[in-house]
């Protein structure tokens, strides 16, 4: 029984030390401009203040007692001094709070023990005289800023005495570009950076030409004593690039998708898209791309050089080819190059026997050859007495089965084609064409 009540007693007597110790608090106050609280370390029990400046800085502590007894410490808690307070009540006031110093309460009934950490940032305030671009690196691809600086570190001890580092926060501001690929337009836009060390970050290199601004620290800006410096404008010298490439005609409904490649002759335009005025020469290269065990001469022989951002290139000859383009700034510091790979297919020829003009519109309604890459092709059509009917040199055209705006007759017709493909193959066709049609038809012309 006694036993029981002693167990209830001590459970109510941790409760109760509990209770004091949620509600015992340190409040910092003075200064210029109301104290920030720059860390909770929570793991230590440690609240760490910024203040600027400690003429008129103050710390209170309120708890159930009357009674306290203040401490201060510089390297750890075991060390510690006494120092004098103020009691007013269950308040206590400590004065000449002074930066770099760990102040805490010594209470018996508090379990676990807080305390607060001073920093006065008007003695490790973050001063610049000069801020530049650092020519070290690739500026291609990456910048460094440097300066002339004066960055103290904001240290404090824990009460085990271990050393830790409040974080600096700057933020550093400068132009660039950035591609929209839905738009294909390079638009200018702000970058903002956070860092700890403006020193050692390594930033993405401008696209356009800018100034960086170097804004901070967060302490500075809380108390309203911000510092900003900037580079002065920094001529941008990296490129970023993108090569595209459209057809300038659709392929007809007639051509064959027997074969890889595109069909010959055919014209490609080939775009370029850069940061400009950053990216000031552009030069397109096209050459037939070698292949295994040939040699690499080929490349240094383009079929095609062409200085400028947009061009447009007719090919004639099956084979691989590569369409190079080449990009650098204004300064000859930087240059970029992309690749376009295309194919030309060999060359395809084939030729129907029979078509009905006039009866199922859309469906086999015209003389069509089935081809692809052609580069020369010349077809006639003739009837049985010899008459030329129909002559086109275009192998994506065909026969609609009419002479002088009225249909034939239905019967055999003959044709004699001749073409050359984009590998060199000839061609020379000749045959019989079935015309399939009622012989009714008011707009037919007679033999």
């Amino acid at each position: 029984m006694l036993k029981g009540i002693l167990r209830k007693s001590g459970v109510i007597i941790y409760l109760l030390f509990a209770v004091l110790a949620a509600h015992a608090q340190y409040r910092v106050t003075g200064g210029k401009g109301a104290p920030m609280l720059a860390e909770d370390d929570t793991k230590n029990r440690l609240q760490v203040y910024m203040v600027y400046g400690v003429n008129n800085t103050e710390i209170s502590y309120t708890s159930s007692s009357t009674s306290h007894q203040w401490y201060r410490y510089k390297t750890r808690m075991q060390d510690a001094e006494k120092i004098p307070c103020i009691q007013n009540g269950t308040t206590s006031i400590i004065r000449n709070v002074e930066d770099g110093y760990g102040y805490f309460v010594g209470e018996s009934a508090i379990i676990q023990q807080r305390y607060v950490w001073i920093i006065d940032y008007g003695k490790h305030a973050f001063n610049i005289s000069g801020l530049y671009v650092s020519d070290k690196g690739n500026p291609c691809s990456a910048v460094r800023l440097t300066g002339t600086a004066e960055m103290d570190k904001l240290s404090y001890r824990t009460p085990s005495g271990m050393e830790s580092e409040v974080k600096r926060e700057f933020e550093i501001v400068y132009n660039t570009m950035e591609y929209s690929k839905d738009l294909k337009v390079f638009s200018r836009i702000e970058k903002k950076v956070a860092t700890s060390d403006p020193f050692s970050v390594s930033l993405p290199a401008p696209l356009c030409d800018t100034d960086f601004l170097l804004k901070g620290d967060q302490f500075a800006k809380y108390f309203n004593v911000e510092k900003s410096i900037s580079t002065g404008e920094y001529p941008a010298v990296a490129i970023e690039m993108y090569a595209d490439s459209s057809f300038v005609a659709d392929e007809s409904l007639n051509m064959s998708t027997t074969g890889d490649g595109f069909s010959a002759p055919v014209t490609i335009r080939f775009t370029a898209r850069a940061n400009d005025p950053v990216a000031a020469i552009y030069v397109w290269t096209i050459y037939k791309t070698p292949q295994d065990g040939n040699s690499e001469d080929e490349e240094i022989e383009p079929i095609i050089r062409y200085p400028g951002e947009e061009i447009e290139y007719t090919f004639q000859q099956a084979g691989e080819f590569t369409a190079r383009l080449e990009v650098s700034d204004r300064t000859g510091v930087c240059s970029d190059m992309e690749e376009i790979q295309l194919s030309i297919s060999e060359s395809f020829l084939d030729i129907p026997n029979a078509f009905s003009p006039g009866t199922t519109p859309g469906i086999n309604d015209e003389f069509k050859v089935v081809y692809k890459s052609l580069v020369r092709f010349s077809g006639t059509i003739f009837n049985r007495w010899g008459s030329q009917m129909f002559h086109w040199t275009d192998p994506s055209q065909g026969w609609d089965g009419k002479k002088g705006g009225k249909y034939v007759p239905p019967g055999v017709y003959f044709y004699v084609i001749e073409a050359t493909g984009s590998d060199g193959k000839k061609y020379k066709k000749s045959g019989d064409i079935n015309l399939l049609r009622p012989k009714t038809i008011d707009d037919q012309i007679h033999d």
